[in-house]
């Protein structure tokens, strides 16, 4: 029942809330330089609420408020930041430069909020810095991969199923799959190139994933996910994603697979 109802609101508000977005000029050109709506935080932030409170009122109301503020922070700089400055270390230097982005803003306030979650979550000071990093990490991440239709969102299932096979955070509660449910919609249409993300998607579920690791991950395997995560940000700070995809039959095939 809760997927049904999720799959039906998602699916009436979708076409609405594209609407909203071209009414407010929330709009860019894609890599194909096709003019689409951007920033879609909201609208699964929105939906995840509305059946949250008619089917798990009990669901811990700390983690929404979390998700909100990482949602208008990314909304924030989906409408007023500047795309030419990319990567942290950029936002960073134009800092030392004078100029505050909103890109430093949402690395900020991601940090706080990863920091907040991480001492209300963790049972002591290693659990909780563990905690803090990995949700960090894995915010970070998704915006890291957004880069091309469905990269993202291909990013986020393949760490969701992985969790689910490995855990039973399917089972408990019902965020995991009204999540899911909103998303597969939201894939069709991102993966054909008619909306995009943007930094509040983006952030949103990059948030989920964090959190949910650490909820359901032992201590030990969530070390291992920050290990990789810090190597995969090192390695973009030097280098480029879409040219690694690119040159690597693999990852280039799956990456174009549904475009």
């Amino acid at each position: 029942m809760v997927i049904v109802w999720t799959t039906l609101l998602a699916l009436i508000f979708l076409p609405l809330y594209k609407k909203f977005l071209f009414y407010i000029g929330s709009i860019q050109y894609n890599y194909q330089k096709k003019l689409i709506p951007v920033s879609f935080g909201l609208y699964i932030l929105f939906v995840e609420t509305i059946v949250l409170l008619m089917f798990d009122r009990d669901y811990n109301w700390s983690y929404m408020v979390a998700f909100f503020i990482i949602t208008i922070v990314g909304t924030i700089d989906d409408f007023y930041g500047d795309p030419r400055i990319k990567g942290l270390s950029g936002h960073i230097r134009a800092f030392f430069a004078g100029k505050i982005t909103t890109g430093l803003l949402k690395a900020i306030v991601g940090g706080w909020i990863a920091l907040f979650l991480g001492f209300f979550i963790g049972q002591d000071i290693i659990e909780s810095l563990t905690i803090f990093l990995l949700i960090l990490l894995m915010i970070n991440m998704i915006n890291l991969f957004d880069l091309r239709p469905g990269r993202a969102l291909k990013v986020f299932f393949l760490f969701y199923f992985g969790l689910s096979i490995s855990t039973p955070f399917l089972f408990i509660g019902n965020l995991a799959l009204i999540s899911l449910s909103i998303l597969l919609i939201v894939f069709y249409h991102d993966l054909r190139g008619k909306i995009m993300l943007g930094d509040s998607g983006a952030n949103l579920i990059g948030l989920h994933l964090g959190l949910w690791y650490s909820l359901y991950l032992s201590l030990s395997w969530q070390w291992l996910m920050i290990i990789v995560l810090i190597l995969l940000h090192v390695y973009t700070e030097r280098h480029s994603l879409s040219d690694l995809i690119e040159k690597n039959k693999l990852l280039k095939k799956i990456d174009l697979w549904g475009r």
